[in-house]
């Protein structure tokens, strides 16, 4: 059983409401028999129900008791207001004392003064035009802002309680008389969501409550004491500023978990009315901004004399930064050459959008040029870079998704080409500088995506030697992350002054002169926001509550009795909701493409074909939206973000869902071959339209773009989206192939962005798919894969049983690339365990397969193979004390890397060398070389390598004295890597940073890191770490004062012992040195004299000067041999 008053389902056989104690069943007036909800006559006395009394006759129906001018705006709105989400204030009413009352009364006399007071009733809701549903047997539900929108509907419904209280105390007073009967009511308000349904020619509007809406209404009428209003916390917050309240506390609310709080209307604090004017076309005047116009003025100056400059415009939504650099736009005339591109709140996926955008406008390409027209208006527009044209044209045909016309520009390392593409525009933008000033405009930095980012910072850094004034605007939560320069200003728009918001309503209004109390009003309720200042005068206009004659504005009533309303959010639902029926659905259709739509896409998915024309030529006439004379094609835009939210919040989901769906649709349709460009588009429509196999396509597609500019958080979050869509669609065996290429697609943004654990994850997923269906060369894959992943967990001897697993299925199929793969991280888990000469054999195996033509192959690895390991074997020799033969093979990755000019390979190699440096005894080529790289590493977000460089970059840096600076160094890799959940070379890491400590003289922090590393060695097998370690524990123990000597000697000789048994003579060297030292202190010169030779021996066959001398002066210091 359905309550009718607080929408409450019932047991079936109850007769009282469980939540509310409403009545639930219809009775007999005459004999009070229980009735049917469908009878007309009473089964026990046979009397007429429907026979004119109560309310099931002159309230049976809305139509009987709606006013007509109320009635024709319901009828004129209801088609274009079903099926929205509506913000709405319910009422809720009923009679204290009912039950009593009937007792007391016949049957037919409680009819009749329960009709005679909804009669009163009836004239307080619609004076605020309001409805009444649907009536209760003792009261009735009314509801506010549906099916007639009202932004103000929460103080409508309060001023509408009020005066039924206000009516019905005459009546009480005269029933109280005539009766003795004390009549009174009490109400509840609520203010939230409801989706409408469809509204009946009968003007009954069906609806669905948003979450507890009815309900807590419902709930706030029964706390209320008789002759009492009581309203929600939801509606207290729109009301406060206009009526005098009581808190009464919190209350339980059935189906809510927190209590609500609730208040008692006492009485309103100010009576308002509306207030509106004619407004005058065009744009308001710029008013406040003189300062900011100097500013960009002198910023400009100094560009065109050949010394770029940066204006960051700065400020909320609606401040007015697009209408500043539009005046300063019109006044800069022709002379000078002005591009723009916009940043947009789903182009997180969009690399380079508006870049894209300022090239198009550039080369004057259009939506339906054919591919070789674009490619011909690139050439053209590349002329005036000179005899390099043919070289930058490829990349800039790539960015813009044409055939670059070199096959070699695909196949390149995507940070490569990356930085090609940027380099190329550049200087397309210098070579356009040196003929006429530019100034370049990127809008709503606040929505950037991180290519772009990237090609701001290196136009920022370019600007001193260029005629260019760079525009960027945004708002306060976005920090540019450009650092700070000579050549930069920041402009932050600050609310306008009240005397400028009143010349802003002025030109809005058209009128010269202006009530003064009202300018205060619209000034004080818009703060300052020429936006909300605009958009609160339109509205007023429209109200159609005062009228203009000879330029001066004649209310109808004092500014006291103006509402305004308190949001900008409501003004704008409210215009929606007073737009024609065409007019709105064009505008919500709109909202649904986006801020920018063109009219092709709009033609293709309207519902009112027929009436779009007109529709988009009054909502330009009222400025709601506006047409973009500079665009490629006919569209459009909304003229404030804010009016498109609104719009698009007023639909229901389904609705949403069906018109993305028709959207994505009619953009593959319109634009067939220039989807490319369109995919993150593409995704953003199918997506919200539920189209599954359409988003994975363009996901997929959309993801491996942004991988191929190492946008990897953003490929990583498209990637989950088309398996997040996969998994919607019925199970299949393509479907199950889809899937093991998106999670295999996975590997190269997962591995760089340092996420272990979920790659593994999606890897053992594949491999489960792949051994279902049998698909060998996924696992082919899978299993180079997991090399790489065990290495990088310190898992070494399982690296090497899947590498020697990828080296048999390579042996079997005779597959180069996986060898290759396999053996590559099969060097580097060798080195983990120490096996150092094992590791450089894998190493020559690799460089012997690739010599010559194979040289610059990637093989899906980040960075090439043959240099690759030609580092890592630089490392394992530089361990075994073959410097020699170390540097040697870093020249000979250094050849390969740089004829492929290849960064992510040159930096690799670059970490290496430096180590190999270090480990010789030459710090300070060491950070020579290893500063750029890590800064390079830091640039390009290459992670891993990044920790390999800052470890040894720490203790050169401390050899050379500067610890303070070295000991964050050494810290920083630690921490970087325990981020990625990775621990190889971790004991490595911790050792560096004991060596650091033992360089700063703190004992204490050298041995906690030094066992830390010691730990990490032993669970990982790490032994030549171990090793290295155990040195460490011994320096520690032998500087103590007095030296720990036992200790000293035993940690120097399980180093050495792991130093011979794994032929690192480096290390044996560096035991001797300590041993010596130790037996020097100890006044066994004979020890002390035979350890030195050794190291002397070993440190001079090595050609490592720098730690024999650091060994003799040491030994001297003691006095002992040297």
């Amino acid at each position: 059983m359905h309550c009718p008053r607080c929408q409450t389902e019932n047991r079936p056989q109850a007769k009282f409401c469980e939540e509310c104690a409403a009545p639930l069943a219809r009775t007999c007036a005459h004999c009070g028999a229980e009735l049917s909800p469908t009878a007309k006559f009473c089964p026990e006395c046979a009397h007429q129900v429907a026979a004119g009394r109560g309310a099931q006759a002159r309230f049976a129906s809305p139509e009987s008791y709606t006013p007509r001018h109320l009635a024709e705006k319901i009828l004129i709105s209801k088609s274009a207001l079903e099926g929205e989400r509506k913000q709405v204030t319910v009422l809720f009413a009923d009679v204290s004392g009912f039950t009593s009352l009937s007792e007391r009364l016949d049957p037919e006399e409680v009819h009749a003064l329960i009709n005679r007071a909804f009669e009163l009733m009836l004239t307080g809701v619609h004076r605020y035009e309001g409805t009444v549903n649907q009536f209760l047997g003792d009261g009735l539900m009314a509801l506010f802002g549906a099916p007639i929108a009202h932004e103000d509907h929460a103080q409508r419904a309060a001023h509408a309680a009020l005066d039924m209280q206000h009516a019905l105390t005459g009546y009480r007073a005269e029933l109280q008389q005539a009766r003795g009967v004390d009549f009174r009511m009490r109400m509840g308000l609520n203010t939230g969501l409801v989706v409408v349904g469809a509204v009946g020619d009968n003007l009954r509007m069906d609806y669905t409550a948003v979450g507890d809406t009815t309900n807590t209404a419902a709930r706030m009428q029964q706390l209320a004491e008789p002759g009492q209003i009581v309203v929600a916390s939801a509606t207290e917050r729109l009301i406060a500023p206009y009526f005098e309240l009581d808190p009464l506390g919190t209350f339980t609310v059935k189906n809510r978990a927190q209590p609500v709080a609730a208040y008692a209307i006492r009485q309103p604090k100010s009576h308002v009315s509306r207030l509106a004017a004619r407004a005058s076309q065009g744009l308001s005047p710029l008013v406040g901004r003189d300062e900011a116009l100097a500013v960009l003025t002198q910023a400009f100056t100094a560009a065109c004399t050949g010394r770029g400059q940066v204006v960051f415009v700065v400020g909320d939504a609606g401040i007015g930064k697009s209408r500043l650099v539009y005046e300063f736009r019109q006044r800069l005339g022709d002379g000078v050459t002005w591009l723009q591109g916009e940043c947009v709140s789903f182009g997180q996926s969009s690399p380079f959008l508006p870049v894209i955008e300022v090239l198009k406008r550039i080369f004057g390409i259009e939506d339906r040029d054919p591919e070789s027209g674009i490619a011909g208006k690139i050439d053209a527009g590349l002329e005036v870079v000179g005899d390099d044209a043919a070289a930058l044209a490829p990349y800039l045909r790539y960015l813009l998704s044409v055939d670059p016309g070199d096959a070699g520009v695909a196949t390149l390392d995507p940070m490569q080409r990356r930085g090609k593409i940027v380099d190329a525009v550049l200087r397309l933008a210098a070579a356009r500088s040196r003929r006429r000033p530019l100034v370049v405009l990127f809008e709503d930095l606040h929505w950037i995506e991180v290519a772009s980012e990237d090609f701001l910072k290196r136009l920022i850094e370019s600007l001193p030697g260029m005629a260019v004034l760079l525009l960027l605007t945004h708002r306060p939560v976005y920090q540019p992350p450009f650092g700070d320069r000579t050549y930069f200003w920041r402009l932050p728009l600050q609310p306008v002054a009240q005397e400028d918001a009143v010349r802003i309503v002025r030109a809005t209004l058209g009128a010269e002169d202006l009530p003064p109390d009202l300018a205060r009003l619209i000034a004080r309720k818009a703060e300052g926001n020429p936006f909300f200042i605009e958009e609160i005068g339109r509205t007023l206009v429209e109200q159609g509550a005062v009228r203009l004659e000879d330029g001066r504005l004649i209310a109808a009533a004092s500014a006291a009795t103006i509402t305004v309303p308190d949001t900008v959010q409501d003004v704008l639902a409210a215009r929606i909701d007073r737009l024609g029926e065409a007019q709105k659905r064009t505008v919500q259709t709109a909202s649904v493409i986006g801020r920018q739509f063109a009219l092709e896409l709009l033609q293709r998915v309207s519902d009112v074909q027929d009436q779009l024309e007109r529709s988009l030529a009054e909502l330009t006439r009222i400025e709601m939206i506006y047409e973009n004379v500079e665009g490629r094609e006919r569209e459009y835009l909304f003229r404030h973000a804010l009016t498109q939210d609104v719009a698009y919040g007023s639909l229901l989901q389904a609705e949403r869902r069906r018109l993305h769906a028709r959207i994505g649709a009619a953009v593959e349709e319109a634009y067939p071959g220039r989807l490319e460009e369109r995919t993150e588009e593409l995704v953003f429509h199918f997506t919200r339209g539920e189209v599954w196999e359409k988003v994975v396509q363009y996901a997929r597609e959309a993801a491996g773009r942004a991988a191929g500019l190492f946008i990897d958080a953003r490929a990583v979050e498209l990637y989950e989206l088309a398996l997040d869509a996969l998994a919607r669609l019925p199970d299949s065996p393509e479907r199950t192939r889809t899937g093991i290429d998106l999670r295999l697609r996975m590997r190269a943004p997962l591995w760089r962005a340092g996420r272990l654990e979920p790659l593994f994850q999606r890897f053992k997923e594949a491999e489960g798919l792949a051994a279902r269906l049998g698909e060998t060369g996924s696992l082919d894959t899978i299993y180079s894969f997991l090399v790489q992943y065990h290495w990088a967990k310190g898992e070494h001897q399982r690296a090497l049983e899947y590498g020697q697993r990828c080296l048999e299925m390579a042996e079997a199929r005779n597959d180069l690339g996986l060898r290759v793969t396999g053996k590559f991280y099969m060097c580097w888990a060798c080195e983990g365990l120490g096996r150092y000469r094992e590791g450089v054999e894998h190493a020559r195996d690799v460089i012997g397969a690739l010599e010559g033509p194979g040289e610059a192959e990637r093989f899906g690895l980040s960075g090439l193979p043959y240099s690759g390991v030609c580092a890592v074997a630089s490392w394992c020799l530089a361990e075994l004390g073959d410097f020699g033969g170390a540097r040697e093979l870093l020249r000979q990755g250094e050849r390969v890397a740089v004829a492929a000019d290849h960064l992510y390979s040159r930096t690799a190699l670059a970490i290496c060398h430096g180590y190999v440096l270090l480990h010789q005894g030459r710090p300070a080529d060491a950070v020579a070389v290893l500063g750029p790289a890590t800064k390079t590493c830091r640039e390009k977000n290459f992670a891993g390598w990044l920790m390999l460089g800052l470890s040894p970059l720490g203790y050169a840096s401390a050899l050379l004295g500067q610890t303070v600076e070295a000991i964050p160094l050494a810290q920083e890799a630690i921490a970087a890597q325990e981020k990625t959940g990775a621990f190889v070379n971790r004991a490595y890491m911790h050792m560096t940073l004991a060596r650091v400590y033992l360089e700063a003289g703190d004992l204490d922090r050298a041995e906690a890191s030094a066992r830390t590393g010691l730990e990490f060695a032993d669970q990982h097998a790490e032994r030549g770490w171990r090793g290295w370690n155990h040195w460490v524990l011994g320096e520690v123990a032998a500087r103590r004062d007095p030296p720990d000597a036992a200790r000293a000697e035993g940690q120097y000789q399980q180093a050495a012992l792991v130093a011979t048994e794994l032929g690192m003579r480096p290390l044996a060297a560096h035991c001797h040195v300590g041993l010596a030292k130790l037996y020097g202190q100890l006044t066994n010169q004979r020890k002390a004299q035979e350890h030195l030779t050794v190291a002397t021996t070993m440190f001079r066959s090595m050609e490592m000067p720098f730690w024999l001398e650091r060994a003799r002066a040491a030994i001297a210091l003691m006095g002992g041999p040297v």
